[in-house]
């Protein structure tokens, strides 16, 4: 490996927390090869640079960084098929910016990466983003994204004594408990909490777990496969699956980069249609879906910018929350 391969490989390891330069030269190369490896990694934007003392300085790669980088825009995404509005826009807006397109496995994971300053812009469930802004006034909601677009896959018929997967604090989770309640469910069966949705599909497909509450590609994979699947949309209506968050400083240090990307995301749920091909391309590159499973995943969503209070408002009641504060934590 070459001085530049095992820089970013220690700074991979080393998370938001970076590294300081002087640890780089513990990696067994001379110091002018560690000063050349890091100036060339700074020009390709690989990596991202910060003096915390007197000639000291501690080094991030640019996608670990746990603060607004001038100029960049960094838009972290879950492994769905909700977001192909989002997706086109940083197509669009990297004619012009820098813009990174980050996939994380876990809602947790990625909403906490918001509120750390880690990505500027995510899309993650509603419920998440709430709680999250809530702890750390970090974030703020910034606009609608995927309605819909989950439910339950069963194995045979519901029953007590089953175990149900889920992902924890998240839309999956509150429909969940809605079902629950509405078939008196409720504390009648186990539920177990996965941070990748592979990891419950393998769960379920090999007997560990009964049904999974789980959004699309996924749902229709398993109703494809002949298992029984309930649809929450059409049990309870349309609710906000995920929504789009902003992290706060991002917002004071590249407020216009921000204001452009919004203008550009309205355009891009208005024009989705006649756009379809695009995105099929972009999730299917960016995913590793077929462009078949898209299409089917995508049937389950309503895609919308738009957010009001009172749709919050009302599925946060079914998460059980009352925010007295909302607008704090809305743009």
């Amino acid at each position: 490996m070459s001085a530049k391969e095992d820089i970013l490989k220690y700074l991979g390891e080393k998370s938001h927390e970076g590294a300081l330069q002087s640890e780089l030269y513990e990696l067994g190369y001379s110091r002018s090869t560690i000063a050349e490896a890091i100036e060339s990694l700074e020009s390709e934007k690989r990596i991202v640079r910060r003096e915390v003392g007197k000639k000291a300085y501690r080094i991030w790669l640019v996608e670990e960084a746990p603060f607004p980088i001038k100029g960049l825009l960094r838009l972290g995404v879950l492994k769905a098929v909700e977001y192909p509005h989002a997706l086109l826009t940083a197509r669009d807006f990297e004619k012009k910016h820098d813009v990174r397109v980050i996939v994380y496995n876990s809602a947790l994971e990625l909403t906490n990466a918001l509120a750390l300053g880690k990505v500027d812009l995510a899309c993650s469930p509603l419920v998440t983003q709430v709680l999250f802004g809530l702890l750390t006034k970090n974030l703020k909601i910034a606009a609608g994204c995927g309605f819909g677009g989950s439910g339950l896959a069963v194995r045979g018929e519901l029953r007590e004594g089953m175990t149900i997967g889920s992902s924890e604090l998240s839309t999956m989770e509150t429909m969940l408990k809605l079902f629950l309640e509405k078939h008196h469910l409720i504390g009648k069966v186990k539920v177990v909490y996965f941070k990748r949705p592979e990891e419950m599909v393998k769960s379920f497909l090999e007997g560990e777990i009964d049904a999974l509450s789980i959004w699309e590609p996924y749902l229709s994979k398993l109703e494809k496969k002949g298992f029984g699947t309930y649809r929450y949309t059409e049990i309870f209506g349309l609710y906000p699956c995920c929504t789009l968050g902003v992290n706060r400083e991002f917002l004071k240090i590249n407020d216009e980069l921000f204001r452009e990307f919004m203008e550009l995301y309205r355009e891009n749920t208005r024009r989705l249609k006649e756009r379809k091909e695009e995105s099929l391309e972009i999730m299917a590159n960016i995913f590793g879906f077929s462009e078949e499973q898209i299409k089917d995943g995508l049937r389950g969503f309503v895609f919308d910018y738009r957010l009001s209070k009172e749709q919050v408002e009302a599925a946060l009641e079914r998460f059980g929350l009352k925010v007295f504060n909302l607008d704090s934590l809305m743009l």
